[in-house]
């Protein structure tokens, strides 16, 4: 096994193709996994899109460990397990804010407003209501950890050899950024806007990118899952701040 994974990160157009159904393979699994294990639950706890989503981002979790232990030699390490390097926090933190600002303003007036203004689709649906405490547990802690150690875990890692670069951006953090973008797109299958989602997919591929370019500069995963959780607490504060305004009427 050990030289048949050689032998298809020496292929740069190979390994990129693995790395990327891996991904989707592990995806996969964890919803299958967890629409079972949901199906189950039901019949005792009532689970909302929230708690069903932590049940999927475990098995995602569980599986991408389990997926870089078989490829990697039993080794988290070289895979962005490990202390990183080149890590300035408040400087990347005061980058990913600005970054984070400007791409979630421009996503919503290019999908949120002209094109659903130009191309009405009759479904503006966003994320469903939560509590500030799930939304704390669940999408900035839980679902950052989880998306990451797959990411930039185990489908960035598996690529990282690829040295070519696209304008200053190599193609690892090219592939892992819109990979991480693509995957909101299943949003849709939810039952929110077309357009909603689209500035979604917008908004988590400029992360990505983002993520992937500091996990490739650090060589560790653990500065991409800071960036995540800045970028969904950043992302939320809308919501947030509507609600609390909503509440005092």
């Amino acid at each position: 096994m050990e030289t048949l994974i050689q032998k298809i990160k020496n292929n740069p157009y190979l390994s990129v193709l693995i790395a990327i159904l891996l991904g989707w393979l592990v995806i996969l699994l964890s919803k299958l996994l967890a629409n079972s294990l949901a199906n189950i639950l039901e019949n005792d706890i009532n689970l909302s899109f929230y708690t069903k989503n932590v049940v999927f981002k475990f098995f995602m979790l569980l599986i991408s460990i389990v997926f870089i232990l078989l490829i990697n030699k039993g080794k988290l390490t070289n895979y962005g397990f490990k202390k990183p390097v080149l890590f300035k926090f408040f400087k990347v933190s005061f980058i990913t804010i600005g970054i984070v600002i400007a791409s979630f303003i421009l996503g919503n007036i290019l999908f949120n407003v002209i094109l659903r203004h130009l191309f009405p689709t009759g479904n503006n649906a966003g994320f469903p209501d939560q509590s500030l405490l799930e939304r704390i547990l669940t999408v900035w802690i839980w679902s950052s950890i989880c998306e990451e150690v797959l990411v930039r875990g185990l489908v960035q890692s598996f690529i990282q050899d690829i040295k070519t670069k696209i304008f200053r951006l190599s193609i690892p953090v090219i592939i892992s950024g819109l990979f991480f973008g693509s995957m909101h797109l299943s949003l849709i299958f939810a039952g929110m806007g077309l357009w909603f989602v689209c500035s979604i997919v917008f908004f988590t591929s400029t992360v990505g990118i983002l993520a992937a370019y500091y996990r490739e500069k650090s060589e560790s995963i653990l500065p991409s899952i800071w960036i995540h959780i800045l970028a969904n607490i950043l992302g939320s504060l809308p919501i947030i701040i509507v609600t609390i305004i909503q509440s005092l009427k």
